[in-house]
């Protein structure tokens, strides 16, 4: 199974740096890496593409749109049109992983199922005893506590559970809930709903979209992730505590979602705007 994970970047290529080491230093490693880009001002792409080259991906992408606002879900899109593996992992840059964390993917991945992890949130404390040398090793128990360890532990079970439940008693039948920045799907079932519908502009809401219309198609969301995890690093929010902007509209897309139509309003196939991303290749 070819993997290709889409990376999701704006601003800190010291970031981006950390996420795409933590990629190449898997146990089974990504085939294909696709930066997405939602408009940052440095050049992102030139700060890391040396870096990129230098790491054991067949290819490396850089797909940049303009910055016109918070634009995640049309980053994806943009992601999922240049990649060209049949298993997609999503990754965010403020993330790195456990090294075995990949090959879950390779040997769980399956169609009509996503597989979502659950990151455990350092402290800015922790984010900064954390170098290049833990994260190439993909070993962070000498950075986590035990009760962030447990709640990995605890949402594992809570997903496992609604899992069963739901195929057997269609209890709690829309989780595990889809977690944009740490889940992988096949391809084709991301296609099948037409990928994230990129109406959802500002932050929120995209991923509790895209999740009721995969369930809504018949893919359903489980999880493999307790021991091998994904560890979030500490940075200041950018939303300050806002309510989502998007509300409204995901309050009339579940009525129309729920009647059937899960087809995203603007998706791969059709994407708001007239505007196209910048492709360039790092490897």
């Amino acid at each position: 199974m070819r993997i290709s994970v889409i990376l999701s970047a704006y601003e800190r290529p010291d970031y981006l740096k950390l996420a795409l080491l933590s990629i190449g230093s898997q146990k089974r490693t990504a085939d294909e890496v696709v930066i997405i880009d939602d408009g940052s001002e440095s050049d992102m792409a030139a700060s890391v593409s040396g870096y990129a080259a230098s790491l054991p991906f067949e290819s490396v992408l850089h797909v940049r749109q303009d910055h016109l606002g918070f634009r995640l879900a049309r980053s994806r899109n943009n992601g999922i049109r240049e990649a060209s593996g049949d298993y997609l992992v999503f990754w965010d840059q403020d993330i790195v992983a456990t090294s075995g964390y990949l090959d879950l993917y390779d040997r769980h991945g399956r169609r009509g199922e996503f597989l979502v992890a659950l990151p455990a949130m350092l402290t800015e404390e922790q984010s900064g005893r954390l170098g290049m040398e833990t994260v190439a090793l993909g070993d962070y128990s000498g950075i986590l506590t035990r009760d962030q360890i447990k709640v990995i532990r605890r949402q594992y079970i809570k997903d496992s559970f609604y899992y069963m439940a739901g195929r057997v008693f269609r209890f709690g039948r829309f989780r595990p809930k889809v977690r944009g920045g740490c889940f992988g799907i096949m391809r084709d079932d991301l296609l099948l709903v037409g990928g994230f519908d990129e109406n959802y502009r500002g932050w929120g809401a995209e991923d509790d979209d895209i999740g009721r219309r995969l369930y809504r198609a018949g893919v359903v969301g489980r999880t493999v992730f307790r021991d091998e995890f994904i560890v979030h690093l500490w940075h200041p929010h950018r939303t300050g505590g806002e309510a989502s902007p998007n509300l409204a509209y995901y309050g009339r897309r579940l009525r129309e979602i729920g009647r059937g139509d899960y087809k995203a309003v603007n998706g791969i196939d059709n994407p708001l705007g007239d505007d196209r991303p910048t492709v360039t290749r790092l490897k």
